[in-house]
């Protein structure tokens, strides 16, 4: 019985840590209205790219940032889209082939 009390206070005392970091933001603000901005141009400059995996991740972080961040970034998304759909917007420089790339294997000539 004690022993199995002491198990239990252990893994209670590892796994409650572990479940906080899980649940809360992956990235800064900041990091992420960067990562909506860099997703968005890309798709606005080459819509033939398929970026549901980075929606994805965008779209789960953005239940683990604050109301008013994720509702900014879905603002700045919207205006990006309706900017690329007039044909007044390009993508970054900063961003976009490059950070997308990172998410999906590299092919490479040999």
């Amino acid at each position: 019985m004690r022993i199995a009390l002491i198990t239990t206070t252990v893994a209670a005392v590892i796994a409650i840590p572990m479940a906080v970091a899980a649940a809360g933001p992956q990235m800064t603000s900041s990091e992420f209205l960067n990562a909506v901005q860099c997703v968005a141009y890309e798709g606005a400059s080459s819509p033939s790219v398929d970026l549901g995996a980075a929606k994805l991740r965008l779209n789960t972080e953005a239940s683990k940032q604050p109301a008013a961040i994720a509702a900014a970034a879905q603002r700045e998304a919207h205006a990006i889209s309706a900017a690329a759909a007039s044909g007044e917007v390009r993508a970054s420089a900063a961003c976009g082939a490059s950070r997308i790339a990172d998410e999906e294997p590299l092919e490479r000539a040999v």
